[in-house]
């Protein structure tokens, strides 16, 4: 019997490789900037055409590269990063497989030009599928620019299952953020199609958030800042007013590496969960400093995912540090939030979870028992009452007596009984209710047919309704604008703002008159004629997610999706307690749709019940 196993070919494992590493245009951004910063740039400039898929260009000041470093970086597993195993555990730099150059090489078309400081001439090399093609002296600026043409050429399969280009843009655009607010001692740009987007100048971490997310966050963001023996904590947190219904503007980043934790990102959220509205994401941009054997950053190939040996006591430090962040800006405008004295955490045990202090009480024990400390409650009393007390003690005697109703404001058990809603009665509403048409369960309308009845959920039918209403608007038939008296700012993170430009003239065709005013900021004049009662900056914040979720799970087209996207944020509100005459408008309405059965959203929208199904149950 002849041998089977053989060695793959160095093309076929790079082309493997390429899988794990390179997943879509992104990936080759992130990785070829990452070597940039490793290589002591002070200026990286991101070059994209057709969202990556036609062109990716990286051009960086760093150290550049000798002549053979520059043909052997693209061999798998040559690294200038570790030399033994020891070196997993103390990495400083955000690359050290040496698999990113080998990957990208073998899936596309690569071209190279590099040169050390002290060298006259550089090295330019052409390679196309792991091929080098040619290798020449060049004249070059100090440091390296890589060009990447036609990513995935010769892996048609993989090409196929990459998205539109404002998916991969969007990725692309979140890679070029998550390295560019982590390093804002390095100055980046980015072109898309020959337009720039961004110009970052150096800066320190707080004018580098304001200058990718505008000037209004100059006024959102509080700092935290926190040291232990454990980890180093610092960054910034957005004020709770100004969370929002996107998840867009939340970076986690340990040792200037962007990471991804579920576990400290509740941290963070369990944190802000009093403070902000459910279905509210608060804005945090939190740097981690640990000693690199505390981490194990090889358990994933993108080296997003990061183990940490004391998580649980990082967790609870974290969720400690960000509370006394957001207490101390509860408490009033006037805080110096730059001199915040941090929490003590050296008594944490290196190991174990930090136990909470316990109180013990006297459960036996009566405040009121001693009639010396009734006298004291009396004369304390009195004193306030009189006027003569202590100045701060008078202040909050005043404040409470000013607050406190007095007892004829207090309506009595009739009148609050006067107060109930009637149809928080749900035997009065079932009983009483001789109308054709009625809400049980303060909820479902229940409509009389001919062939018996049918039950309805209304929040649902409002979303097929508004979907048909919003693709006649976008189709052929712009709905009207009401103009409003003050024009209203709408201020969004870079990644929605991007996709609001894109979506400008959607936007008119339904009624919503906006027009761009700087980079993250639209002015609203107008909004569709009947809308009414609405907070437009959620409204659209909730179309944002969710139209980019619809963007990555359908397959449909941007009318499609906006019109989807509008209804379910529009039609989100809750219908408790309608008139007949609503109940009547909302069934007349939904059974001239097209689809009357089932929202856009694939959710059931009615039941049919006939009435010999109704006899047969009681036969």
């Amino acid at each position: 019997m002849s041998d089977i196993i053989h060695v793959l070919p160095d093309s076929i494992a790079n082309q493997i490789a390429a899988g794990e590493v390179i997943q879509r245009p992104a990936s080759v951004i992130k990785e070829l900037v990452e070597n940039a910063v490793d290589a002591g740039a002070e200026k990286i400039d991101v070059i994209v055409k057709n969202a990556g898929k036609t062109l990716i260009q990286i051009n960086d000041n760093g150290c550049g590269m000798s002549e053979t470093d520059a043909r052997l970086c693209f061999e798998r597993h040559a690294t200038s990063k570790i030399n033994n195993a020891d070196d997993l555990f103390n990495l400083h730099t955000k690359g050290f497989r040496g698999e990113a150059l080998a990957s990208i090489a073998a899936i596309s078309y690569v071209e190279l030009r590099t040169r050390q400081e002290d060298n006259d001439t550089g090295t330019s090399l052409v390679l196309e599928g792991s091929r080098c093609k040619e290798q020449t002296p060049c004249t070059t600026a100090k440091g390296t620019s890589i060009l990447v043409k036609n990513l995935f050429f010769n892996v048609p399969a993989r090409r196929n299952f990459l998205k539109s280009d404002t998916v991969e843009y969007g990725h692309i655009h979140e890679e070029f953020l998550r390295i560019a607010f982590i390093h804002p001692e390095i100055a980046f740009s980015l072109y898309h199609n020959d337009k720039l987007i961004y110009n970052l100048l150096k800066s320190t971490l707080k004018q580098r958030i304001i200058a990718v997310l505008g000037n209004p966050a100059k006024e959102r963001l509080i700092p935290v800042e926190q040291k232990s023996d454990v980890v180093d904590i610092s960054g910034f947190i957005g004020k709770p007013e100004f969370a929002k219904k996107t998840r867009g503007e939340q970076y986690m980043f340990v040792n200037n590496r962007f990471i991804k934790h579920p576990y400290f990102h509740h941290a963070i959220t369990s944190a802000f969960e009093d403070v902000i509205s459910a279905n509210h994401f608060p804005t945090y941009f939190i740097c981690f400093n640990v000693h690199p054997n505390l981490i194990d950053v090889n358990i994933h190939p993108t080296k997003t995912e990061v183990k940490f040996q004391e998580e649980k006591i990082i967790y609870s430090i974290l969720r400690a540090t960000v509370k006394r962040s957001i207490g101390a800006f509860n408490l009033g405008s006037s805080i110096d939030f730059d001199n915040i004295s941090p929490i003590d955490f050296s008594s944490v045990p290196q190991k174990g979870i930090p136990r909470e202090p316990t109180v013990t009480t006297h459960p036996d024990y009566n405040p009121f028992h001693s009639p010396k400390t009734t006298d004291t409650y009396k004369n304390t009393y009195s004193t306030l009452k009189t006027g003569k007390a202590d100045e701060g003690w008078q202040k909050i005697y005043e404040s409470i007596q000013e607050n406190t109703p007095a007892e004829s404001s207090i309506p009595d058990e009739g009148e609050q009984a006067s107060m109930k809603p009637f149809f928080e009665n749900e035997e009065n509403a079932d009983v009483d209710n001789r109308s054709a048409m009625f809400q049980t369960l303060n909820k479902y309308i229940v409509a009389r047919i001919k062939s018996g009845f049918v039950v309805i959920e209304p929040e649902a039918a409002m979303e097929r309704i508004l979907y048909e209403r919003y693709n006649k608007y976008l189709t052929d038939s712009p709905q009207n604008s009401q103009k409003l008296l003050f024009p209203e700012t709408l201020t969004f993170s870079p990644q929605d703002s991007d996709i609001v430009h894109d979506l400008l003239k959607e936007f008119r065709n339904l009624g919503f008159d906006m027009e761009a005013f700087g980079k993250n900021t639209f002015i609203l004049n107008g909004v569709p004629a009947d809308v009414v009662d609405i907070n437009v900056q959620e409204v659209v914040e909730q179309l944002l997610e969710s139209y980019k979720n619809n963007l990555i799970s359908l397959k449909i087209s941007k009318r499609n999706n906006m019109a989807h996207s509008l209804a379910m944020s529009v039609g989100r509100k809750k219908m408790l307690s309608l008139s007949e005459e609503e109940m009547q408008s909302l069934v007349q309405a939904l059974f001239i749709t097209e689809t009357p059965h089932v929202a856009p959203s694939g959710k059931k929208i009615c039941i049919t019940f006939k009435e010999n199904d109704l006899i047969r149950m009681f036969r």
